[in-house]
């Protein structure tokens, strides 16, 4: 099995980690936003979660401050960055204290905690559902450290719009999280496609542009189409093993492509997704669109679909099984907890390359800052670039893709570091092993 597109697929499947602000939205599309976890695809923005999660250490003592075990967690060169908050908000037996945050011209990153006061509904599972922060375009989030014998959560936040939130007051609002996580991974289905696929079936438009979201490598392709067809719904009712939130309602060959077709559930957030494997363990990765269905029949706006589609011939079909792997959420906890306060700009510094060739790629502008690098350009494949800074004493930063968001045609991409960086004292920038030169400042 490639590993490296089982896990591409699998962030894929959560790009309703994505949260686009209200008023971002509106400005842009002039229409409400349909729902909280949904990323829309028609603002050409994206977000995947920043890979290079820390390491969860040992429990310490109940009795230390938030701040304190956080400086523990992440260590002295991320804390020195930090900005003291310390504000709590408590609601429906759970505190939430908002510890610090960073920011530079084009990020913020804010560390918080979640505590369970009175029960047991916060575990080291726990994903936030319905949350924000005011002033900032899109954001984001991850598990830092989760302390079982507290029922605290440690969790960063990142956020897109750091110079617009500079010497402003922030809010950070959190309504539901989700917890409880039940994984099924590399579940058999059991499908013998090769006895179920339909190579005429019946299909439906569906205007990419009107849709919440979609991912993997054929999505950009589907995309610029602009119309697709996909499967009539609702023509099969095949059951999963185990699985209670979603089935297969229709198998069928689309314009020379494999197109499966599942029907989910109208719960909170399970999600998950379908491959197919041969006898050799190969692994056939899918993209995926996700639609709704009008009371005509016709496609809309919505969650309720998502058909999957496979580069396979259909000669090849009979020598692979279908497999899937999910996640279902058992709790949803809902409350109002919020705190404000300003931030600002820990350090302003940064330094500016343009028109940048590295091998093959070209790249518009570096912009190199203390929370991390911001790669601009035309860059179709993320995972070419592997960025690497060495410092005047010999340190090596390595920088993991984290926030990507495509504006008029540019691709905007921030990779964040393992720890935050003095501009001043990189000494060397290699992306993809080509040095980089670093004259430019600003």
């Amino acid at each position: 099995m490639n590993d490296k597109k089982y896990i591409k697929n699998i962030i894929d499947s959560r790009l309703s980690e994505v949260h686009i602000s209200r008023d971002f939205a509106e400005k842009i599309l002039a229409k409400p936003l349909y729902k909280k976890r949904i990323i829309r695809k028609s603002l050409a923005f994206s977000i995947a979660i920043c890979i290079c999660a820390f390491l969860s250490v040992p429990v310490i003592a109940a009795n230390i401050s938030n701040i304190d075990h956080l400086k523990y967690i992440i260590g002295t060169p991320i804390f020195q960055f930090l900005q003291p908050v310390e504000l709590n908000s408590e609601d429906n037996g759970i505190k939430m204290e908002v510890i610090a945050a960073m920011n530079d011209d084009t990020t913020a990153i804010v560390y918080l905690t979640l505590q369970d006061i009175t029960g047991d509904r916060i575990d080291k599972t726990i994903d936030l559902y319905d949350y924000s922060i005011n002033g900032a375009a899109a954001f984001t989030h991850e598990l830092v450290n989760y302390d079982e014998s507290t029922k605290t959560a440690t969790i960063r936040m990142i956020a897109n719009g750091g110079q617009k939130l500079n010497g402003k007051k922030v809010t950070i609002r959190v309504r539901s999280f989700l917890s409880g996580k039940q994984y099924f991974e590399q579940i058999d289905t059991h499908v013998i496609l090769s006895n179920v696929i339909n190579k005429s079936p019946k299909v439906i438009p569906l205007d990419m542009n009107n849709i919440p979201g979609g991912g993997g490598d054929l999505f950009s392709e589907l995309m610029e189409k602009g119309i697709i067809n996909v499967l009539n719904v609702d023509e099969k009712s095949i059951e999963l093993p185990n699985i209670d939130f979603v089935k297969i309602t229709n198998i069928g060959y689309v314009d020379g492509r494999l197109h499966i077709q599942t029907k989910w559930n109208p719960t909170k957030d399970d999600h998950g997704f379908l491959y197919l494997v041969n006898a050799r363990g190969n692994s056939v990765q899918p993209s995926n669109v996700t639609f709704g269905i009008d009371n005509h029949g016709g496609t809309t706006y919505g969650r309720e679909y998502i058909e999957y589609i496979y580069d396979v011939e259909p000669q090849e079909v009979s020598s692979y099984s279908l497999y899937g792997t999910f996640v279902k959420n058992n709790n949803y906890t809902e409350g109002k907890w919020a705190t404000t306060f300003k931030i600002e700009a820990v350090d302003k510094s940064k330094k500016v390359v343009k028109d940048v060739a590295s091998g093959d790629i070209k790249l518009d502008e570096i912009i190199i800052q203390p929370l991390g690098i911001e790669i601009i350009g035309n860059i179709k494949d993320l995972d070419r670039l592997n960025i690497e800074a060495t410092m005047k004493d010999g340190t090596k930063i390595t920088y993991n893709h984290a926030v990507k968001d495509s504006m008029n045609g540019e691709r905007h991409i921030k990779y964040f570091p393992t720890s935050p960086t003095k501009i001043e004292n990189i000494k060397e920038l290699r992306i993809n092993g080509v040095p980089i030169q670093l004259d430019g400042h600003e």
